[in-house]
């Protein structure tokens, strides 16, 4: 008995052939002459290019796409009709066009869409302070301070860094406002502005990003209680050496802000100098090794300007406000951070050590200015282990000389624990306990012991650009 064709037969040739037709008009209209157009401008010759790319990366996937139904077919077909399927005629995409001559040439570097949108982001810092044996002015909570930031590429050459702060009960002022280059020769890089200088590690922090609550003793001391911040420029460059070593060279020159080391009412040029080498200790250890040294001028101490101010003093005494003025340092810091949990587990190591070394004018009892030099020693050694992902626990410890008389030390020991539940979001407990001998009571107006609980909540949002390792 002979067997009935199948059912589906004569409709599987059909779509064969719909199939067949429409891919081939398809495939044509790419091939066809286009119409006469008039010159590309300028603009349009910039982006031939990338344009010519992304139309021959259009005509390789419609070729897949093609060849890929074309087997469909053929295997629909064989299916049908029990034995070899009917050829299908091969479609071939257009060859693209050759470019233009006035393209052949390298076209400049395009401009990213982050150009035209800058990132914003705001930081929130609420501070809660209280003394447990003595009632204080600065126990209570308030908003310590908000800081905006701006930051974005203004081309492929340069970067511009803007951060605004807002303190409490204080002038809104510009934090760090800069630009650096990003595109000179030899590993070189110039940054212009308003920075925080490269003086050791804790100095370049924002406040948000301390390990504590409060800034090392030694930094407040030397150079006061917003960090050595100068207007001028930075000279960044690898030094090249046959240890294939990494070695960075910072060299600053500008006029240092207000701050206790240098505080020259006659806007005098301030000098800094930073060199750090960083070591790889295998896969979960590092160690970074900095050296910093700073030269500028001083005014006359707080306490010369109340000898003078006194009424017994013989008028017509005026204290010199260009007295030479420089601090030195050295950091260390070992970070260690295992690769299978570096999320988890972690432990960090930081030592500072400053020496202060300033002229200063003494007022003698014979009613006479005489000139002298005070070198101080100060520094802090903090330890952070973390155990959980969100949790880590920190010691420190300060011990300083003041800056205006080597007689006065103070010595403080804080813990810390600290709370991240992303990195948008951080909560800090410290407790600190500080004591301050005769002289450096009597100087600061401080209590000769004390101790204080501090908590800090830090929210952030917008894309806040990362700090540094």
């Amino acid at each position: 008995m002979e067997n009935s064709p199948m059912p589906g037969r004569p409709l599987l040739r059909l779509v064969a052939a719909t199939l067949s037709t429409l891919l081939s008009a398809a495939m044509a209209v790419p091939a066809q002459e286009p119409p006469a157009t008039p010159s590309p401008t300028p603009s349009r010759l910039e982006a031939a290019p990338s344009e010519v790319e992304a139309l021959r990366q259009e005509i390789a996937e419609l070729r897949g796409l093609v060849r890929s139904l074309q087997e469909q077919v053929r295997a629909l077909a064989l299916r049908a009709d029990g034995g070899a399927p009917s050829a299908l005629p091969e479609i071939e995409a257009p060859s693209p066009a050759p470019l233009p001559p006035q393209t052949a040439a390298a076209a400049p570097r395009a401009r990213s869409a982050s150009l035209m949108n800058p990132a914003i982001s705001a930081v929130f810092q609420g501070i809660g302070a209280t003394s447990l044996e003595r009632r204080r002015d600065e126990n209570g909570w308030d908003l310590s301070e908000a800081e905006v930031a701006f930051q974005s590429a203004v081309d492929p050459y340069a970067r511009v860094d803007l951060y605004l702060a807002f303190p409490d009960a204080e002038t809104p002022e510009v934090e760090e406002g800069f630009i650096t280059t990003l595109a000179l020769p030899a590993s070189l890089q110039i940054k212009g502005g308003r920075f925080k200088s490269a003086f050791g590690k804790w100095n370049t922090l924002h406040t948000h990003a301390f390990f504590t609550v409060d800034r090392p003793d030694a930094l407040s001391l030397y150079f006061g209680d917003e960090s050595f911040t100068s207007d001028g420029l930075s000279l960044n460059v690898l030094v090249p050496n046959p240890w294939d070593l990494y070695i960075e060279s910072v060299s600053e020159i500008g006029t240092a802000r207000e701050g206790s080391a240098f505080n020259s009412e006659s806007r005098s040029l301030t000098w800094l100098q930073h060199i750090k080498s960083f070591f790889s200790l295998g896969h979960s250890n590092t160690l970074e090794v900095g050296l910093s040294a700073s030269r500028g001028f001083t005014g006359p101490s707080g306490e010369l300007l109340e000898a003078i101010a006194d009424p017994n003093a013989p008028a017509g005494l005026e204290a010199d406000s260009r007295l030479p003025s420089a601090v030195q340092g050295l950091d260390v810091t070992w970070k260690w951070r295992p690769p299978q949990s570096n999320l988890y587990r972690s432990f960090l190591w930081q030592t500072e050590i400053l020496r202060s070394r300033r002229e200063i004018e003494v007022l003698t009892p014979a009613f006479a200015l005489r000139h002298d030099a005070v070198t101080s020693l100060g520094g802090y050694s903090y330890i952070e282990t973390q155990f959980t992902r969100r949790w880590r626990y920190g010691l420190r410890g300060d011990v300083a000389n003041l800056a205006e008389t080597e007689r006065a030390r103070m010595w403080a020991a804080s813990a810390v624990v600290r709370f991240v539940p992303s990195e948008f979001q951080e909560i800090r407990f410290q407790v600190r306990r500080s004591r301050f001998d005769e002289s450096a009571a009597a100087l600061t107006g401080e209590e000769r012991s004390d101790t204080r609980l501090l908590f800090e909540w830090i929210p952030v949002i917008g894309a806040h650009g990362a700090h540094k390792y």
